[in-house]
């Protein structure tokens, strides 16, 4: 799952010689210390832009929390999420979602990682859930 442009740049000129004098640049901030969210779209992310997230009754505008810490990278390992419990949505908007991809965002709503699903888009029904298995995103850098 890649990484918004903005912060890959804050990566990048924090571990390069951009600052004056050839010192790495600016320092990262950390995100806020509010649980991350996981937001469902109906078009796809990119590197440029986020998707369009979906709307209707059954799905809470912004995405939902993760409520479980994930296990830390080590070595540059993968991190997978959720932690714990499966995330669920239940469609009662009256009309059908089509899924396309997921973002998952600081507790602010900024975009920190994004990727479309595998077999988009995705169609739920009036009435039907559509779930993430614990474990069924993963986050990591090539």
């Amino acid at each position: 799952m890649p990484f918004d442009r903005a912060r890959a740049s804050l990566i990048i000129n924090a571990n390069a010689p951009v600052g004056t004098g050839g010192i790495p640049g600016t320092q990262l901030t950390a995100l806020p210390a509010t649980a991350m969210k996981v937001r469902l779209n109906s078009t796809s992310s990119t590197a440029a832009a986020a998707g369009t997230e979906i709307t209707g009754s059954g799905y809470t505008a912004g995405g939902q929390s993760l409520a479980t810490a994930s296990t830390s990278s080590t070595n540059g390992s993968n991190v997978t999420l959720p932690a714990g419990s499966a995330l669920s949505w239940t469609n009662a908007s009256g009309s059908s979602w089509s899924i396309v991809s997921v973002e998952v965002t600081d507790g602010s709503g900024g975009r920190v990682w994004y990727g479309d699903f595998t077999g988009q888009p995705i169609s739920v029904a009036n009435g039907n859930t559509f779930q993430i298995a614990i474990g069924g995103i993963t986050i990591g850098v090539a």
